[in-house]
């Protein structure tokens, strides 16, 4: 048996019944799908990372989400070991979980593994980092190409905007270790935008690492052999934190609107990130809605298993917000509040066109988490020979850097998953 030919064996070894009539009459009664004979899904998330606000706030999401739902949830984490991910993912199948919400250490090395639990009957959901199999239902991510090209095309804007008088722009990037599938795309769009432009030139570029400390020394060793340049652009937000520090201790930045500010953006947003874009020091950042991540997963996942593939939204489809949540402008997006964590909308064909989905707002940490639906709209695209759920990303500016929907804002520097 393939993975593609698994959903009759899923619903059978599933703890869930087909409802006499069929389909037609579950529709009659207002209930798609399949019947539970309890009241909950008994699902796993199993991730390579517990360390780090950023870490933090995806982990606990798919918590309180599944909470919220009444899930039976279950985290898994691996230390970064391979061996031990597909140990607790076999762990799941062997225990008859209803799904796996899956952030693998490595996309090769997890494949087999997922098609695997596949082949069993237990669907796997990926979130943040893809596996590279088909078998896999559905990746919940953003684009970092997208977000990448976005984040350069800001950088040249507020340089000529806050440099009007120079015909030309000198900039330093500081780019993650090559290597990764990850690094390529947060480093060659930024170039390709770079290319497209007369006036703004790549004069240098560093490998920050990843990490605050390692992007400080490359800068400042940087800067040391060249020269101050007008602006700085950072592959995720740490690196960023250390470019600033850098040109901090070397005396060569000044707030956005003097004559010695560096003009600086990155990807991914962070508490520290805002602060720093409120003092003009960053001006601009582009960010995921990470905490959703984990959320949009399950609730796919919910509705893969009581409705099977059909369920799932066709590659290609733009997917949005329903349920009466508004984006973080204040348009109304989606139907009326009262509806169902997941909606969609009969097809002709007799078919489901999964057009909409939403999460409940809820109170988590001190705020109602989820309110402002920021992944909406998504495109569903096609990867591995597997669905894609690319949401959209969040452009932070002076303008929202307090904004309460803003991860680093709910998930303060120094937020750690309780164990």
């Amino acid at each position: 048996m393939t993975p593609k030919d698994t959903l009759t064996a899923d619903v059978g070894r599933r703890t869930y019944l087909r409802a006499l009539g069929g389909t037609a009459a579950l529709g009659a009664l207002g209930t798609p799908g399949y019947l539970r004979q309890d009241d909950s899904l008994t699902v796993g998330l199993s991730t390579h990372f517990t360390s780090g606000a950023w870490v933090t706030a995806v982990v606990e999401a798919t918590r309180f989400y599944a909470e919220d739902r009444g899930f039976d949830y279950n985290l898994f984490t691996t230390g970064g070991e391979s061996q031990k991910q597909i140990s607790d993912i076999r762990q799941m199948v062997n225990q008859d979980f209803d799904g796996i919400v899956l952030v693998p250490f490595n996309s090769e090395a997890i494949a087999s593994v997922v098609e695997e639990a596949t082949e069993a009957g237990v669907p796997v959901f990926t979130a943040d980092i893809d596996a590279a199999t088909d078998a896999v239902k559905m990746h919940i991510s953003w684009s970092d190409e997208t977000a990448t090209r976005r984040t350069a095309e800001m950088l040249v804007e507020n340089l000529r905007e806050q440099k009007p008088d120079q015909d030309s722009y000198t900039v330093l990037e500081v780019r993650a270790p090559p290597g990764r599938d990850i690094a390529r795309l947060r480093h060659e769009p930024f170039v390709s935008v770079l290319e497209e432009t007369d006036d703004v030139e790549l004069a240098g570029t560093v490998v920050g690492d990843w990490v605050r400390s390692t992007a400080k020394q490359r800068v400042q060793e940087w800067v040391n052999a060249n020269e101050v340049p007008d602006g700085v652009y950072s592959a995720n937000f740490l690196m960023s934190l250390g470019a600033l520090s850098a040109l901090q201790e070397m005396d060569a930045t000044a707030p956005r609107g003097e004559d010695d500010h560096v003009v600086m953006t990155q990807l991914d947003g962070s508490a520290n990130t805002h602060q720093a874009i409120q003092d003009g020091l960053i001006d601009g950042a582009v960010d995921q809605p990470n905490y959703f991540y984990g959320p949009l997963a399950l609730a796919w996942l919910e509705r893969y298993v009581e409705q099977g593939e059909q369920a799932l939204p066709e590659v290609g489809s733009t997917v949005t917000a329903s349920g009466g949540q508004t984006t973080p402008t204040g348009t109304p997006t989606g139907t009326p509040t009262g509806t169902p964590a997941t909606t969609t909308t009969p097809a002709t064909d007799g078919g489901t066109e999964s057009s909409t989905i939403s999460i409940e707002p809820a109170e988590h940490r001190g705020v109602e988490l989820w309110q402002e639906p920021i992944w909406s709209p998504a495109e569903v695209g096609e990867a591995f020979g597997h669905r894609q759920f690319v949401t959209s990303h969040v452009e932070i500016t002076e303008e929202n850097a307090e904004a309460p929907y803003l991860w680093g804002n709910i998930w303060g520097p120094d937020a750690a998953i309780d164990d």
